[in-house]
């Protein structure tokens, strides 16, 4: 009598016949390029220390300074981080709090550092503190915005206040002239064109948005959108580079010119989910816009979706996006749960992509001082350059076409063990 087949035979066939096709396909086949990187961090004590990020500035010598919720990194041209903290130790010198609302260059190059209970200005020395509502009527620093020499400082519920030459100016909310808003949500400078100056562009949470177009007294607020408008729903305020602003909320995205006013630029509808949800926007020099959403990175060009990152893309293991920022560089930066990354748009077609995955190692203690050049001296810093895990479409480590064979490798043998073929 026949013995009766053993159902791990028809397992390894099966198997088989999955797997030799792709065995096939990798050996006779050249992977075809494509042209982007990204590079992600996972926050730890040796680089960017939270994926929370606040916002990101340009700093010297192509570093990118950014403010997150544990601490003020900085990422150097070489590869490396440091970042800086309270120190507990001695509280009258270094950050006033980890947590980091805002941060800014003035015209002078002293950084100024907000935080929910004041601002810091450090010249590169010393720390000056401020943090008396003489001065601030609210210390909850929303966001501050450099225009020419002055500093425009957004705060709390008291509106808006701005910095001239030692100077500190309260535009009174309600007051006669001043503004019709109490509290900001976001604001940017409408970049100057050969016609027109810069132009100070506020959207504020419950009062609509509104413009200042010079910084000269009397300064005048004049709003371009009413609260209960389409238009005045929109709270959040990006540059164009190109001229302009985009306004957008997290269904809506608009473009906005003192000669065209507001131009619908697309909503969460015309993406590839239908109603996707977009957190950030960061728009690009050559007109390319880039949305943070809850289904990774979309890139917006002329009327069309150019390109979608999502995990399968190598953003990380979590498809929402929360920041987007994009530095001198034009390294697209962004964050989501557990990953702090940028991204590098690459044309030419010899450029293969590189996905390179920063991992956490151990580092001994550090000294105190500071290596970032013309800013912020402080007690405690890290600092230490990230061992890279490169992967590309022609040789993957942990991701791609390996993430595939080798499940299927280990389940062969799995099976042939069973049968008692080794």
């Amino acid at each position: 009598m026949a013995q009766r087949p053993n159902s791990s035979f028809f397992v390894l066939i099966i198997i088989l016949l999955l797997f030799v096709p792709v065995s096939a396909d990798l050996q006779n086949t050249t992977p075809s390029p494509v042209p982007y990187t990204i590079k992600l961090f996972i926050p730890s004590p040796d680089m960017i220390h939270s994926d929370q990020v606040m916002k990101l500035i340009n700093g010297p010598d192509k570093s990118a300074i950014v403010a997150t919720s544990y601490g003020l990194s900085t990422y150097y041209a070489n590869g490396t981080w440091s970042t800086k903290h309270l120190d507990l130790d001695n509280i009258s010198e270094g950050l006033m709090s980890d947590y980091i609302t805002a941060v800014e260059f003035d015209g002078d190059g002293n950084l100024w550092i907000g935080y929910s209970r004041g601002i810091q200005i450090n010249n590169g020395t010393y720390y000056q503190v401020i943090r008396d509502q003489q001065l601030l009527k609210d210390t909850n620093i929303k966001d501050l915005q450099r225009w020419n020499n002055d500093m425009w400082v957004a705060t709390g519920h008291a509106g808006i206040h701005r910095y001239r030459n030692g100077t500190w100016t309260w535009f009174q909310p309600g007051s006669q002239g001043g503004p019709g808003f109490y509290e900001v949500s976001s604001m940017t400078l409408d970049p100057a064109t050969h016609a027109l100056p810069d132009e100070l562009v506020i959207a504020t949470v419950n009062e609509g948005l509104w413009v200042v177009q010079s910084p000269e007294d009397p300064v005048r607020f004049e709003k371009i959108a009413d609260k209960g408008s389409r238009y005045g729903l929109l709270d959040q305020a990006r540059q164009d580079p190109r001229g302009g602003i985009y306004f957008f909320n997290n269904s809506m995205v608009v473009h906005y010119s003192r000669d065209q006013g507001f131009v619908p630029v697309l909503s969460g509808s015309d993406l590839l989910i239908s109603g996707t949800a977009v957190n950030d926007l960061a728009a690009a020099a050559d007109g390319k816009v880039y949305l943070a959403t809850d289904d990774g990175i979309f890139i917006w060009e002329n009327g069309g979706i150019y390109r979608h990152l999502n995990r399968f893309e190598g953003i990380g293991t979590s498809s929402v996006i929360r920041t987007l920022n994009i530095d001198a560089e034009n390294r697209v930066w962004f964050s989501s749960h557990g990953f702090v990354g940028y991204y590098i748009d690459q044309t030419s077609p010899e450029n293969a992509l590189i996905i390179e995955t920063v991992t956490p190692t151990t580092s001994p203690e550090p000294d105190s001082g500071s290596t970032f050049p013309g800013a912020i001296p402080t007690l405690r810093e890290d600092t230490i350059a990230p061992l890279p895990l490169e992967s590309s479409a022609a040789e993957d480590s942990g991701g791609g076409i390996g993430a595939i064979i080798d499940p299927i490798l280990r389940a062969i043998g799995t099976v042939l063990s069973g049968l008692g073929i080794h």
